[in-house]
């Protein structure tokens, strides 16, 4: 335990009653969002999974070869979306 650990407990002890149990809920509210945000935080790998399923499916519709470009791309979304 580093020094700071023990001063914080110490000074944790000398609190009341009252101030240690606002202490526990700040300490548990902060602990809380930060496992919200590490939660919540961008998974790459899912993404980057979805991004080569997209991949594998325009490469077996236009071949390995074919390219299609923006212009194309935007036709078909227009088309779709009529």
């Amino acid at each position: 335990m580093s020094a700071l650990e023990r001063e914080v407990i110490e000074k944790f002890h000398q609190l009341d009653k009252a101030a240690q149990k606002r202490v526990r809920e700040l300490i548990a509210q902060e602990t809380d969002s930060e496992d919200q945000a590490a939660a919540s935080a961008f998974d790459y790998d899912a993404w980057w999974a979805e991004v080569e399923t997209l991949q594998a499916d325009i490469r077996a519709r236009i071949g390995d070869t074919g390219t299609i470009g923006s212009l194309s791309l935007l036709d078909e979304l227009r088309e779709e979306a009529s």
